[in-house]
């Protein structure tokens, strides 16, 4: 009875936390190791020159902005809400954090040499525009990825991957809402997205044990 009872708190406490304050659970989930070190691993798998210039769309609280700049690069961070923003400025000084829609990025053509983006193209509506806009920012031979939730993990995966991830508490429960409230996108649909923005060739890889899957491709 108690392990149900301790669930269930958690379950509120990220209910809360979503409707109320949004900007605290960005900032917990990045300090959870099973979601910084898939972040970390896609990073690394890109295998992005030192000192490149990087766009990362939707950082919110900046903390896989501040990992590029640990690695030596030269990250940019924006997303489009002004309390995340606010929040990764004062975590991570002296990196270069804004306010911007993927839907209108602030930015010249060919400004970067890689544009990234986490758990975005999954949620906003109009697709076809946003991929065009990570496709206009980089440059040419530049990298352009993407991470979205994988339609094709179901519960009993969730149960699997808590197990071996050897996680409970809040850490299980927001994975657990990640893969409940996130919405969900098909290989194929953001294949054709990627095809219809002009990247070439492009890869996909899975994490978490397939929960995740990310789409990178070269800007001809």
């Amino acid at each position: 009875m108690i392990p149900w009872i301790i669930k269930q708190y958690f379950r509120l406490q990220i209910k809360f936390l979503v409707a109320f304050k949004p900007t605290v659970l960005f900032d917990r989930i990045n300090s959870l190791s099973w979601y910084k070190n898939m972040l970390h691993e896609w990073i690394d798998n890109q295998k992005f020159i030192t000192n490149s210039k990087i766009l990362e769309v939707a950082c919110a609280t900046g903390s896989l902005t501040h990992h590029l700049a640990q690695l030596d690069h030269a990250p940019t961070g924006i997303d489009y809400s002004s309390k995340m923003i606010e929040l990764a400025k004062t975590n991570h000084f002296g990196i270069n954090f804004s306010i911007a829609s993927v839907l209108d990025l602030p930015f010249k053509n060919a400004s970067f040499d890689a544009v990234i983006a986490a758990s975005l193209i999954n949620i906003v509506s109009d697709k076809t525009t946003a991929m065009g806009e990570l496709f206009r920012t980089c440059k040419k031979g530049g990298i352009v990825t993407i991470l979205v939730p994988s339609t094709k993990f179901n519960d009993n995966d969730l149960h699997s991957l808590q197990a071996s991830l050897m996680i409970s508490g809040f850490s299980a429960s927001a994975l657990e809402a990640w893969h409940n409230l996130a919405p969900k996108m098909d290989a194929n649909d953001i294949l054709n997205l990627f095809e219809e923005a002009g990247l070439t060739k492009v890869t996909t890889r899975k994490y978490l044990q397939g929960m995740i899957i990310s789409i990178s491709g070269i800007k001809p």
